[in-house]
């Protein structure tokens, strides 16, 4: 991350709550990054907004952290990047893209479950020695829309790029009433 989006994410803890309406800091610098993201692609009329409010996680070794889903909109296309803004215990700021598509999966769940998601696309390209994650996307629609915790189990399609070919992976998470949701990877197979 740039140093003016690092003290951009550094400011997020002052950020004052009678600025609600405007963007926050966090806000801002993940709109940049899907702008810059917009400005490497091939339709620089694309326009990049908050697909939903953002998450707050807590978690113990950062200060702040927020979950961020951005609609990327232009030449008669759609996507949505997902972003994980820290704020460290020291004050500096880290912006982390996550699975970009319109997963429901926060991101400690995608980090959890990638390594089963991985194993599976690896079966339908098993001479590929690097499988890289691409998108994840909800199957059907989201019943949940504003829940804080899943009560419901879901699918998507998490989509992997091993050495040029697409791999779908269906993936299928089961929350669990004890707390935490369980997830299972099906296996890949290859869209091209």
């Amino acid at each position: 991350m740039n140093a003016i989006a690092c003290r951009v994410l550094a400011l997020l803890v002052a950020a004052s709550p009678a600025l609600a309406q405007a963007p926050t800091p966090a806000e801002a610098a993940v709109l940049q990054r899907a702008r810059a993201f917009i400005a490497q692609g091939d339709c620089p009329a694309a326009t990049a907004r908050p697909a939903a409010p953002p998450a707050v996680f807590t978690d113990a070794t950062v200060r702040e952290a927020t979950y961020h889903r951005i609609l990327v909109e232009g030449c008669g296309r759609r996507s949505q990047r997902n972003y994980l803004a820290l704020v460290l215990p020291d004050g500096s700021g880290r912006l982390v893209e996550t699975l970009a598509g319109t997963t429901v999966t926060d991101p400690v769940l995608q980090r959890d479950a990638m390594q089963a998601a991985v194993a599976a696309a690896r079966v339908a390209a098993p001479n590929c020695p690097q499988v890289r994650p691409g998108s994840a996307d909800l199957e059907g629609t989201d019943s949940e829309p504003t829940a804080t915790r899943r009560t419901r189990p879901w699918a998507e399609t998490w989509v992997f790029e091993a050495c040029g070919a697409l791999v779908a992976v269906p993936m299928r998470f089961t929350p669990s009433a004890a707390g935490g949701t369980g997830f299972t990877a099906s296996g890949g197979r290859r869209l091209n």
